[in-house]
């Protein structure tokens, strides 16, 4: 294989890393695209798997917490805690693509995070609120 060829896989793969940013800022824009590649990669190599993660929600202001409370145990089954005045919903649960799909489109939602804890453990609360797209160190959208 020569240098020509090299070249051009190595912009194969940039473009397709490209496409792929883009889809997940179009179909989960509220979602921190590192929690959407790691949630792929274990979900690829077990798909039968449902892995436990962290789940931090960012909300509007001004929602009934209780029902919001109410909303993520019949949900998720868990009983999320709630930080910054009602507005930081985290809870430890299994996540599919599917669930982050529906977080991301509530209207009252302005970012998820998250991390894979692989234990029914919650670590609490690890992420604050903030322009995702300019500060997340694994920012794919620029």
């Amino acid at each position: 294989m020569n240098n020509i060829d090299n070249l051009y896989e190595v912009s194969e793969i940039k473009n397709q890393f490209e496409k792929l940013q883009k889809k997940y800022q179009t179909h989960l824009p509220k979602v921190d695209p590192y929690l959407v590649y790691d949630l792929l990669l274990r979900q690829q190599k077990n798909p039968a798997t449902m892995y436990m993660y962290n789940i931090e929600v960012f909300t509007k202001q001004g929602l009934d917490t209780n029902a919001a409370k109410e909303y993520v145990y019949k949900k998720a089954g868990m009983v999320p805690s709630v930080y910054d005045k009602g507005t930081h919903y985290v809870t430890n649960q299994k996540l599919t693509l599917e669930i982050l799909k529906e977080i991301s489109d509530c209207d009252d939602v302005l970012q998820v995070a998250g991390e894979y804890t692989g234990c029914s453990a919650s670590i609490g609360q690890l992420h604050d609120l903030r322009n995702q797209r300019n500060s997340s160190k694994y920012s794919f959208y620029g």
